[in-house]
This record gives structure tokens, sequence and C-alpha cells, in this order.
């Protein structure tokens, strides 16, 4: 999916692309660019992702292969790899953003979920995937300023019921920041409780 080289079998990239895979090596932790990315918009206890994407490496390659191209395994290794690399706290647990219906619809599974699952069944941290919910089906916003999405996703979420603890919100790739921390502020806004963040790859 990287160079199109692609070993049959378990492996989604081949060797060379699997050795070239921007890890950033971050914690779950406040040391990081992706806390920094979060932390004037929303209230974190910590964050996290796995890789650096930029425009044309393998990390957009495989976004774009999880997201649009029904390859779900993507995000299954891509989890085991996050628990082999990064220390997991006892959170209560863990929170997937949503997409809306629609596109569920058309895309037929939302790509955060093989992740959110395999890292749930891995850690076992309980999944709450029907607590967050996605009610407004807001367009791309891939061409849009940090501004323009903040103002774009303020009002695209919902809650259903209660919680307390501290919980971890997983995302597929972190950008402005806007969509998580969106979710980060509702969620706090209706509960007593502690976000952390943990995405699959973040812009650099």
């Amino acid at each position: 999916m990287g160079c199109q080289s692609v070993i049959p079998g378990d492996a989604i990239l081949c060797s060379s692309c699997t050795g070239n895979l921007a890890f950033t090596h971050w914690q779950l932790d406040r040391e990081n660019e992706a806390y920094h990315k979060l932390r004037n918009l929303c209230e974190i206890e910590a964050a996290c992702s796995l890789l650096r994407f930029e425009h044309d490496n393998i990390t957009q390659k495989l976004m774009h292969f999880l997201k649009y191209e029904n390859h779900p395994e993507i995000g299954i290794r891509l989890a085991e790899k996050v628990f082999s690399m990064v220390k997991f706290n006892s959170f209560d647990g863990i929170i997937p953003v949503p997409i809306h219906p629609k596109k569920l619809k058309k895309r037929g599974y939302n790509q955060v979920m093989p992740f959110a699952e395999k890292l749930s069944e891995l850690t076992g941290i309980p999944l709450l995937n029907d607590y967050l919910i996605r009610k407004e089906n807001n367009p791309s916003q891939v061409h849009k300023s940090r501004a323009e999405r903040l103002n774009s996703i303020k009002n695209a979420f919902e809650l259903k019921g209660n919680l307390s603890g501290h919980y971890v919100l997983i995302d597929d790739v972190l950008t402005t920041g806007a969509t998580i921390s969106s979710c980060v502020n509702l969620i706090q806004s209706q509960n007593p409780v502690k976000i952390s963040v943990l995405t699959m790859a973040c812009t650099v």
C-alpha cells in the first residue's frame, strides 16, 4: 500500500515500506506534539499519536486505504503496534470518534473502529462505541482553516448517557484538533470526567 508491493498473507506493507514508517515514538503523556496541539483547545490529561502524517508519506497512504478502500486490517495492525510501544494507564473506557450514519452506510464501517476494537481487546479497557454520536454530516474538512473547522463541527455530536472516570478518546488523524476538541469539550460539559487522546496519526 506504500510502494504497492504488498506481501501476500498477513503483511500490509512490504519490508521496505514497513522500515520507513514514520513512528513518533511518543508516549501517552504531555511531552509531545499531539498534546501541545490540543491543550489550548480543550482540557486533556495526555495525548499520543502513533505515526507522523505528511503529504505523500506512507502514513497518508495507509490512512487512505483504511478510510476509503475497506482495509480494516490496517487499523488492527496499528492497534497491535501502539499496544507494543505505548504504556497504557487504567482507563475506564475507550470512546471512538463516530462518523455520521450516511457516511457509515457509504463506507461500510467507521475507520476508527478496527483500531479501537483491537485496542480494547488487547488492553481489556471497555469499548463505549455508542456513547458519542455524530448527528451532523459535515462536509470534508480537508481544505478548511482551524477556525473554519471549529465552527463547522461545534454542534456535530451528541451524547448518550452519563460517565465518570478517565477515558481515552480515539480517532484516526489529528490535524487541527477541531474534531477531537469538540468531542472532549462536549463530553466534559456534561460529565465530570478526565479525557486522554490517542490517534493513529498526527499531521506535522
